[in-house]
């Protein structure tokens, strides 16, 4: 296939992700709406398990194909990528207030005890094992409870908003665009990856290194896009809880499943440079969340964004 048609394809998978997440945040402010349920809460359920459905495609395919450096450069370069780019590029643009710090510290933290304890495990065994795969699914199952608990204390203290339209009408044009819309962006995600790695592959460029940054980018696209179009709508909350959600889920749900259908290895390489450095980004946030008071500081924003920048220079220097 020509290379220009390769590139028209990947931007048609670009077109497809902003027209398909700008329907899919409408939707899901509705949603929110008529549920009572906080922006923080529908980001960290709803929006980051159906924009982390690209990621757990291309792990668990990655996966079946034997490939496992791809799935765990595909899963943890996405928590790079979603923390330090897109989170980064969130706290620079908007400044997102902090109403409920509690849920972001829990988050934050799961996210960097979670890596802590896959290295653990990779120290002694050099893999993520089976049983560890387990382990992550189970803490899946957690999150999920714990987030659908926080929900449902809400709605007990939450009046119910008049203002919603719950007409028939509403309702079929707020599904339609909710599914439409996750389509265009899974469909998106997955074109951009496709035709993104036929050109990566072409320069002979190691699996975990396409992992953690083509197919990591354009597996985190559907976060990025649902993060820029929620900031411009000024419902930033949705944002913070897309991102942490979708990074405990790529951690748990993604790697599980993947190290369930193979245990993953994890080589010198990954263990003592990816795994750490992605460990390091993640720990900043914890930081800012810890320390900040009512607003993240555009300096934490400017921080992360430069720590990802560091990461895929030194990852392209690796190269070779």
């Amino acid at each position: 296939m020509p290379v220009v048609v390769l590139f028209l394809l990947f931007i048609l998978g670009l077109v497809l992700i902003i027209i398909g997440s700008d329907w899919f945040v409408d939707s899901t402010i509705w949603i929110a709406k008529v549920l009572r349920i906080p922006d923080l809460i529908i980001g960290a359920t709803l929006v980051s398990i159906c924009t982390t459905l690209p990621e757990l495609l291309v792990s668990t395919g990655s996966a079946l194909n034997g490939d496992t450096s791809m799935a765990l450069g595909n899963a943890a370069g996405s928590v790079a990528c979603n923390t330090a780019l897109i989170l980064g590029t969130a706290i620079i643009f908007s400044t997102p207030n902090l109403y409920n710090k509690k849920p972001l510290k829990i988050k934050s933290l799961s996210v960097s005890l979670t890596l802590i304890m896959i290295l653990a495990v990779g120290y002694f065994t050099g893999f993520i094992t089976r049983g560890l795969g387990i382990v992550l699914l189970a803490m899946t199952g957690l999150f999920i409870y714990y987030n659908y608990s926080e929900a449902k204390a809400h709605r007990k203290i939450t009046e119910k908003d008049t203002t919603v339209d719950v007409s028939r009408k509403n309702i079929i044009k707020s599904t339609a665009l909710f599914i439409i819309g996750l389509a265009f962006t899974i469909a998106g995600a997955r074109l951009m990856v496709v035709y993104g790695l036929k050109i990566a592959y072409a320069l002979n460029v190691p699996s975990i290194i396409i992992g953690v940054t083509m197919t990591a980018l354009g597996t985190s696209l559907p976060e990025l896009m649902t993060s820029i179009t929620a900031i411009r709508k000024k419902v930033s909350a949705i944002s913070i809880g897309n991102i942490f959600g979708a990074n405990i889920l790529n951690l748990t749900l993604v790697l599980g499943t993947s190290a369930i259908i193979k245990p993953i290895v994890l080589t010198r390489e990954i263990l003592t440079f990816h795994l750490p450095v992605i460990l390091g980004i993640t720990l900043i946030i914890v930081a800012g969340t810890f320390l900040a008071k009512k607003k993240y500081p555009r300096l934490l924003g400017i921080t992360l964004l430069l720590s990802y920048i560091g990461y895929m220079i030194a990852t392209a220097l690796t190269i070779g």
